[in-house]
């Protein structure tokens, strides 16, 4: 269960870069993890649990994509795999990302992270949550913009890439 936790971001994005909509990749997801839990124990806890984790999330995908064949934004076999393979190349850059930009929002004062929970962490948008706290849509945009510098800053400047 905590190695599923862990790698949960990563293979939903796996799957968002396999699939054509967010919903589908929702769906996939769903179908993942109870595939994921019913052969728990086909597992080898001496091998990656990710790569385990991408190839049944591959295999779920390509179910799915069977099953809506009919349907003319489908892709080809040959494209997905293309897309799996770069998606798993890219996997541990992106955890690295997450990992790091966690670690950068977790540096931002108590004030820049309500300001990010209140308008990203909650099903709302900028302009409820201006009116929630009493400030004009156009400051928290502001504001947002002011967050989003800093973060990208702090990112780029972690993984050391003060040049990009």
């Amino acid at each position: 269960m905590a190695q599923f936790v862990r790698h949960e971001p990563g293979i939903h994005s796996f799957l968002t870069s396999l699939l054509a909509s967010l919903d589908d990749a929702e769906v996939v997801m769903q179908e993942t993890s109870m595939t994921m839990w019913k052969k728990f124990e086909q597992f080898d806890a001496g091998t990656s649990f990710r790569n385990w984790a991408f190839q049944i999330a591959q295999y779920e995908a390509m179910n799915f994509r069977r099953k809506r064949r009919r349907d003319r934004h489908v892709f080809s076999n040959e494209l997905v795999q293309l897309l799996a393979d770069d998606a798993a190349r890219n996997a541990a850059q992106l955890e690295e990302e997450r990992r790091v930009l966690a670690h950068c929002v977790a540096k931002l004062s108590s004030r820049d992270r309500g300001v990010l929970s209140g308008c990203y962490g909650e099903a709302t948008t900028i302009k409820a949550y201006a009116t929630s706290v009493g400030r004009t849509p156009n400051a928290v945009r502001k504001h947002l913009a002011k967050i989003r510098t800093a973060l990208s800053l702090c990112v780029r400047q972690t993984l050391g890439l003060e040049g990009a």
